[in-house]
């Protein structure tokens, strides 16, 4: 006797065509690959968020299993992300072995050699990064339907808009890091290491002259003055240890600015007032962090140098740009900035001509200093 049919039954059997479920599930699959960006950012080195994409697939378009192949991450050959069961010749795979046999990008390809096996194996060729190539690999049931032929084809050509996406984006991040790098190591040689270097001959002579009992006295001014290096190294340094621990750390810049300010007013008896006006995203990623070091220095500066009882922070939209103030009602400048050997001062030039902005230090009105920032966008 025929075992019976029931809608348990069916709705195993074809849940395609249930056209609820089929939508269900199709809306959850976009809203992973909506979301794929940010969570391979935010989990970097991890494959969660692409594997619950896998899984997301599998469902959408009623596949027995989803699993993807990408370019090894400089190792040979391909790396698989999500099990393949029912296959015994793994290591004999065409596809593994020759990467070069690939379909392009939202290509689709049958594995004639999974369909002689009696698998309906079907491929969709995924771009990457730098012109190497992946593929998503959905096994089915019974030989695909021209539905979910179309659906593959568009979730491989956007899975392959994200991937090269996010591997621009590393790219970026590991410039931009080994920028920084690159401006720690000349800051380093440029301040601490000459002067240690200096603090070295000094020692030396202050041993030679305690050595002689004729000129104990002469001793004591370059003590003094070996005391105050001292203590500029060691607020150099500490500036130093800033300035490269400091990142977005995912704020955004009105954010940060705003964590700045009220942690330069816990530690001085400063007023300081922030005026931002500039809306999220108008300025670059690439130059939001060096906006951010300077203004964190113009503050540091004030707290340190300027006796000022008031400090106005201003961000404003101009157009094709922003501009940044900075603004203090203390001792103000002298009359000539110096060129070179001033650490912050130096620091700050170089930071705005990094993300090509024009920096601009003033007296402030009707005293005080005025340090303004003018960054135009590309």
């Amino acid at each position: 006797m025929p075992p019976q049919t029931t809608l348990r039954n069916t709705l195993a059997s074809w849940p395609w065509s249930w056209p609820w479920l089929r939508d269900r599930d199709a809306a959850s699959g976009e809203r992973l690959l909506r979301e794929l960006p940010l969570r391979l950012l935010r989990q970097p080195g991890s494959d969660e968020p692409l594997l619950k994409m896998l899984a997301a697939l599998q469902r959408e378009l009623c596949a027995h299993q989803a699993s993807l192949l990408l370019p090894g991450e400089g190792r040979a050959g391909l790396r698989q992300l999500g099990a393949v069961t029912g296959c015994n010749a793994q290591d004999e795979c065409p596809w593994r072995a020759d990467p070069s046999r690939l379909p392009s990008g939202g290509g689709l390809m049958n594995c004639a050699r999974c369909l002689r096996a009696g698998r309906h194996r079907l491929l969709c060729g995924v771009s990457t990064d730098l012109g190497e190539s992946g593929a998503l690999l959905v096994d089915f049931p019974r030989p695909p339907r021209q539905a979910q032929r179309d659906r593959l084809r568009d979730v491989g050509l956007l899975l392959g808009d994200t991937l090269q996406a996010l591997a621009g984006e590393r790219r970026r991040q590991r410039r931009e890091l080994a920028a920084e790098r690159a401006m720690l190591s000349r800051e380093l040689h440029d301040t601490v290491a000459q002067q240690l270097s200096y603090l070295q001959i000094r020692a030396s002579r202050i041993q030679a002259l305690l050595a002689t009992s004729e000129q104990p006295c002469a001793a004591k001014p370059m003590l003094d003055e070996l005391r105050a290096t001292l203590q500029l190294l060691h607020r150099q340094v500490r500036e130093l240890i800033a300035s490269a621990r400091l990142t977005m750390d995912g704020r955004t810049l009105n954010e940060a600015v705003q964590a700045s300010v009220d942690e330069f007013a816990r530690c001085s008896s400063c007023v300081f007032e922030l005026d931002n006006r500039i809306p999220a995203g108008l300025i670059t990623p690439e130059a939001e962090l060096q906006v951010l070091q300077i203004i964190r220095e113009a503050l540091a500066n004030v707290v340190r140098h300027s006796h000022a009882r008031r400090v106005q922070v201003s961000l404003l939209a101009r157009p094709g740009g922003v501009e940044v103030r900075v603004e203090d009602d203390g001792i103000g400048l002298p009359d000539e900035l110096p060129e070179t050997g001033h650490f912050g001062l130096r620091i700050m030039r170089e930071r705005a001509a990094g993300i090509d902005a024009r920096l601009e230090f003033g007296k402030g009105t009707p005293r005080g200093t005025c340090v303004r920032l003018l960054w135009r966008g590309a």
